[in-house]
């Protein structure tokens, strides 16, 4: 059987909750990248079968594109390819010269894709948590307080000091005074 008798490579885009919106993709004609996508022919003239998946479960690499590789491609060795995050008109060029070069198993992943290759099992990356402090700036707030403490247990040095100031004992001078009988508003008038 001859490589223009065999099966020819075959796509299958991602249409379900996520790929292919425009609230999960904002800023992309998806109707007319399916449009394109469903024209690429290979290198023999055979125009590329194309399905729609509603949901191939890796919806953060959203818009995903499998391609399967020919039946030339896959007695060479070719597995499926995996493709996240195809949403720019250049990623589909390059997919198509790919295609028409032989595609899996035939050509290597074109530079403009390596980048995108994903897998049915990827995983979501997690956020990193963001620290609150760097260790260096806890340990930094520890000695400070432990320098305050040791402070105060000397008598002060941190610019509050445990004994009333001069102000505070004028005031305690005058309140007995006052209660010694004489009020404080009572002056003699001239």
């Amino acid at each position: 059987m001859g490589e223009i008798d065999g099966r020819p490579c075959r796509l299958t885009v991602c249409r379900g909750c996520c790929c292919g919106t425009r609230k999960k993709v904002p800023g992309v004609d998806h109707r007319a990248q399916l449009a394109r996508l469903s024209a690429i022919d290979d290198h023999a003239g055979r125009t590329v079968p194309v399905r729609t998946s509603k949901c191939l479960g890796i919806c953060f690499q959203a818009d995903v594109v499998v391609v399967q590789p020919s039946q030339a491609g896959h007695a060479a060795g070719g597995r499926p390819v995996w493709l996240g995050k195809m949403t720019e008109d250049a990623l589909l060029d390059a997919l198509d010269d790919w295609i028409f070069d032989g595609g899996p198993g035939l050509a290597p992943v074109p530079a403009a894709l390596v980048g995108h290759v994903t897998s049915k099992d990827a995983k979501k990356p997690k956020k990193r948590k963001r620290r609150e402090k760097s260790k260096k700036a806890e340990k930094a707030k520890k000695a400070e307080k432990a320098e305050k403490k040791r402070r105060k247990e000397k008598g002060g040095g941190d610019g509050k000091a445990s004994r009333p100031t001069a102000r505070d004992d004028g005031k305690k001078r005058r309140k007995k005074k006052d209660k010694g009988g004489k009020k404080g508003g009572d002056r003699k008038k001239k």
